[in-house]
């Protein structure tokens, strides 16, 4: 929300108070402040100037020689516009000015010096009218700085509203906000509308069809308008907030807009069929063409503003192109409405079509400010664009909107907020929010219909709190019985977990809960994977936001997207979070707690004294390893499987003790190239649910070895199918209780290995407890071991 400090002033006394404290001020109150910005105008050391004396060129017949009055003395400029008379005030560059970038130059104009330059709207960069000179309002002070008279040195503050204040989205709403801060009186602009004898009620017809989309509805006719460009200084608020100026009745619906928070909309009269408003939702294959030259096609459930025949407006989003106010219209019809936020934002979604329109209606606006807001606008219209306002509004409002009421307990304001603040205060903080007060204890509150944001008791002392201003609650311990608080069991678990993923060198990552379908069909989901039966969310912030995620997977990858767009390619990255599955016949999901972490690059990155090294999926298999050996669980299982999105033959499922806790991979290279990821990843996705529920392993403490042990290298032929656990297993099982340790040191395909073989090395390492063992018993044991992997696995001694 952009706020020009020279328009607030117009609501607000702000006499003493300069940009910078303002914005310092409001962030204190709760407003956020994005930026302040200073406004200058393109051009230098132009002035207002009033013409004294026009006579025609002696050498020119269609150049004039006008002596200008500039305050403290007169300058000769020729000129050769048509629109000028004696007695106007003009824009005037003198030698040294800078238009356009350029600096002006004194010269002469056939025989005649001029000593300066009348300037218009597309010279000074106000506008694009290049016609002729621009003739400015005859209250300009002569002398003046043009930038200073038209109030172009401006200061910004771009403010950041959050959801819940949509009355904040108007000036007359911060106004009101800087009023209570300061304590200074609000001005609201009156509103007096000089209405006709005609009355309206005859030449339109309203009617609301769907009043659960539409709270309120209401028109204003104006006969005999003219459609121009807008007065400058007009234009020139508009584009200090960043509107571009159209024509006078369009930059009246804006200018009320930013003024009120309440979206205005004008209709050219005469292009709607039989005079007639409905408010209805769309029929199916109904179409409309946009003000923005876009032919959109209606779903059932949007809401439109129709004539008699089809739709002429996306309500609450853009007007149609149908009834587009042109420079032909004479009569108009302004729109004040209330629609309902949540179809709003649908619309809005599905359109894929956002306006300042919708982002004010989305969030919920005030019902009893709607016909403020078209007087307002009908008054300014008759103003700029001349006119007669037929008699009355058509205000159609089935069910109105009354203020509420809340109790407030002063004795339980200081107890929320530990400091003692006394009932006056309490009282003239709320009445300076214009809320009214009531009694003695508890305060009855009566709540106005635009702070749809005060609900209970706690709303109200926290807008006590930031009036009454944070900076000035004492410093103070927190109550305590003495007993110290400790973690449970399971939070204990997690943090451990926590911190074996950070040891083994992951970062980690906090992602929304919110994702999309897009998402999921960029991570490659196939549309019959069970992780694509989601929660949708009711009322998303954002498309982006339409459903609950069911796997963490995909944000992961958007991380290292993320980070790779700025040369960060080596990542490493986990994330511990709830997913959400809905849940047949149940309102609420289930919401199992996940780890997933993914790596990609160069494990130590680049090092002097280290060769350069990629993760591949033993570094991944170790994290999990590693997390394992941490809370003290079995070994886990590998077991190949195929499984989106990773790679098919290069993922398997996890299982520890028979249960299967998840799923471990290379992300397929068609799902990394979506990502324009430029290395290969490997991610892992738990349950850690299921992790935490898993029976741990009862340690057994054992003195130091006394005894010496003998280790001895086996190197095995093996078939390709068989891997590393099928072998370990039968050497555990033929090695005995002698056996200490199997290792797995080499594998190797190639010379002297036959086609469709590998050969495992295997480190043994023996030990007794109670006695030093003999070669001769180290050798029956391995033996006995080779015996048993050839009849088990076919596997062979590698000879050579």
């Amino acid at each position: 929300m952009r706020v020009p400090y020279n328009w607030l002033k117009e609501y607000v006394d702000l006499s003493g108070i300069s940009p910078p404290e303002l914005a310092d001020r409001l962030v204190m109150t709760g407003t956020a402040v994005e930026s302040v910005q200073t406004l200058k105008p393109s051009f230098q050391q132009v002035i207002v100037g009033e013409i004294k004396e026009m006579v025609r060129h002696p050498r020119a017949d269609k150049l004039w020689i006008c002596q200008v009055s500039l305050g403290h003395r007169p300058a000769t400029i020729v000129c050769g516009a048509t629109n000028i008379k004696v007695g106007d005030k003009v824009p005037v560059a003198r030698p040294g000015a800078i238009l356009q970038g350029a600096v002006l130059e004194a010269r002469e104009i056939r025989e005649v010096k001029s000593q300066g330059m009348l300037c218009s709207e597309a010279e000074l960069g106000l506008g694009e009218d290049q016609s002729g000179i621009l003739i400015l309002d005859p209250s300009c002070q002569v002398g003046l700085p043009l930038d200073e008279a038209l109030g172009l040195r401006d200061t910004v503050l771009e403010l950041e509203i959050t959801p819940n204040r949509p009355d904040c989205l108007g000036l007359i709403g911060i106004a009101r906000e800087v009023a209570a801060i300061f304590g200074r009186p609000l001005t609201v602009p009156s509103v007096n509308v000089e209405e006709g004898e005609l009355p309206a009620s005859h030449w339109i017809g309203i009617s609301i069809a769907d009043s659960d989309l539409c709270l309120r509805y209401s028109g204003r006719l104006l006969q005999g308008v003219e459609v121009k460009p807008s007065p400058l200084w007009m234009q020139v608020r508009l584009g200090a907030v960043g509107l571009r100026p159209i024509n006078n009745v369009v930059d009246v619906t804006n200018y009320v807009m930013w003024e009120t928070s309440q979206p205005l909309h004008a209709f050219d009269y005469g292009k709607i069929e039989n005079q007639q408003i409905i408010v209805r939702r769309a029929r199916e294959g109904e179409k409309i063409v946009t003000l923005d030259g876009v032919e959109r096609y209606l779903e059932s459930e949007m809401l439109v503003i129709a004539d008699a025949h089809n739709p002429v407006a996306i309500a609450g989003v853009m007007g149609g192109v149908e009834t587009e106010v042109s420079e032909n219209t004479t009569v108009t019809l302004l729109e004040s409405a209330n629609f309902d936020p949540v179809s709003i934002l649908r619309t809005s979604q599905k359109l894929g079509l956002r306006s300042e329109a919708s982002n004010r209606f989305e969030k919920g606006l005030d019902p009893n400010q709607s016909l403020y807001a078209l007087d307002r606008a009908a008054m300014l219209m008759r103003e700029v664009a001349g006119g007669t306002i037929l008699k009355g509004a058509v205000d159609i409002y089935p069910r109105r909107l009354a203020p509420w009421r809340l109790q407030l307990r002063p004795k339980r304001v200081i107890q929320i907020l530990g400091c003692p603040i006394s009932k006056k205060e309490i009282k003239a903080i709320l009445g300076s929010l214009e809320l009214e007060v009531s009694g003695e204890e508890p305060l009855e509150v009566t709540v106005p219909t635009f702070r749809r944001d005060l609900e209970r008791e706690i709303d109200l002392i926290e807008e006590v709190a930031r009036l009454y201003g944070y900076d000035k609650f004492p410093s103070t311990l927190p109550a305590s019985s003495g007993r110290v608080g400790e973690l449970s069991w399971e939070q204990k678990r997690i943090n451990l977990v926590r911190e074996v993923m950070i040891g083994c060198g992951l970062w980690e990552t906090i992602n929304y809960s919110f994702t999309d379908h897009k998402s999921m069909d960029k991570a490659g989901l196939k549309v019959a994977d069970p992780r694509r039966h989601s929660v949708a969310i009711a009322n998303p912030i954002i498309e982006d936001f339409s459903i609950l995620k069911t796997t963490l997977l995909p944000g992961l990858l958007q991380v290292i997207e993320k980070n790779c767009r700025v040369d960060k390619e080596n990542v490493f990255i986990f994330e511990l979070a709830k997913t959400y599955h809905p849940r047949d016949g149940q309102d609420l999901p289930h919401e199992p707690r996940a780890l997933a972490a993914a790596i990609t690059g160069l494990w130590f990155g680049r090092f002097w004294s280290e060769p350069v090294r990629k993760v591949d999926f033993y570094d991944l298999k170790g994290i999990v390893e590693e997390l394992a050996r941490a809370l003290d669980l079995q070994e886990p299982q590998w077991l190949p499987t195929s499984y989106d999105p990773f790679y098919e033959g290069k993922c398997a499922w996890v299982e520890i003790g028979g249960e299967r806790i998840g799923i471990a991979g290379q992300v397929h290279p068609l799902v990394i190239k979506r990502y324009e990821i430029p290395n290969e990843v490997f991610a892992f996705e738990l349950d850690l649910d299921r992790i935490l529920a898993l029976p741990t392993c009862q340690k057994e403490f054992r003195g130091i070895p006394r005894y010496p042990s003998i280790t001895v290298d086996l190197a095995l032929i093996v078939d390709e199918e068989v891997n590393y656990l099928q072998v370990r297993d039968v050497i555990q099982t033929g090695g005995g209780k002698g056996l200490k340790d199997v290792t797995l040191f080499d594998v190797y395909r190639g010379r002297q290995i036959p086609e469709g073989k590998k050969s495992l090395a295997f480190s043994l390492t023996f030990q007794e407890e109670d006695r030093t063992l003999r070669d001769e018993e180290v050798q029956e044991k391995v033996d006995r071991i080779v015996q048993e992997l050839n009849r088990e696995l076919g596997a062979e001694l590698r000879s050579r």
